[in-house]
């Protein structure tokens, strides 16, 4: 998908751990760039090109979201595309580290500009607050804030995007994917972690649901239980206590 310069854009820079991560917002584009490869935004198109001996070019329409997320806890940005078929991570950047000379300044420099970026896309992310992927490379997770809920995306084996697994409301509402219905678990005290799962309870202890996360490691798994857990903890105290 071809765009045109002009002379409005607003370029920016800061250090990667694979090369200098470049952020150019022009009128009619927005342009990611890092040394292998670059991702340009251009009307209801995105595309990236791999920089190889011969450049490679992938493009998606973007008829669904796009999600600016950062890792916990190691603050690599990451850009997801949503389709009919779920999420697809099509970029990413991890900041230089931080005992590098510098490395907190660099560090400043890549969050302003991941704050700018998301600020560019943000007419493509409706009412995405923010996002948050948790795991390592392919076996990430994608924890997205919404207005209302809190969105839980997997990747299932073999496949290439991330399914929708869970949603967590702030009304305690969880669905989970291929359960029979919503459960109603409107305290942080009623989601814990077992084993490869992450079980939602009531009160007295009985099981009201659970979700597999078998992917990530069992610190991350227990950092998505506690977002999850503080989003369905936002009832009144006399609410949460019922439930």
């Amino acid at each position: 998908m071809a765009y045109r310069s002009d002379e409005r854009a607003e370029p920016l820079e800061a250090s990667a751990t694979t090369g200098k991560l470049s952020l150019e917002i022009g009128a009619t584009h927005v342009r990611l760039g890092l040394p292998s490869r670059t991702l340009v935004f251009a009307e209801q198109y995105v595309t990236l090109t791999e920089h190889k001996k011969r450049d490679r070019r992938s493009s998606w329409r973007l008829d669904g979201r796009v999600v600016v997320a950062r890792d916990v806890p190691r603050d690599d940005l990451g850009i997801w595309v949503e389709d009919s078929e779920g999420m697809l991570r099509i970029f990413d950047a991890a900041p230089t580290s931080l005992l590098d000379d510098g490395g907190l300044s660099a560090l400043r420099a890549f969050d302003r500009l991941a704050h700018r970026l998301r600020g560019a896309l943000r007419p493509y992310a409706a009412h995405v607050n923010s996002a948050v992927e948790i795991g390592r490379g392919l076996d990430k997770v994608l924890l997205v804030d919404v207005d209302a809920h809190l969105d839980l995306y997997a990747r299932p084996l073999f496949r290439e995007r991330a399914k929708l697994i869970l949603r967590a409301g702030r009304d305690g509402e969880v669905v989970v994917a291929g359960a029979k219905g919503p459960v109603r678990c409107s305290s942080k005290y009623g989601v814990t972690v077992h084993g490869d799962y992450i079980r939602f309870f009531d009160r007295h202890g009985s099981d009201l649901a659970r979700v597999a996360v078998p992917w990530v490691t069992p610190e991350d798994r227990r950092e998505i239980a506690r977002r999850i857990g503080e989003c369905v903890d936002q009832l009144s105290p006399t609410a949460s206590s019922t439930g």
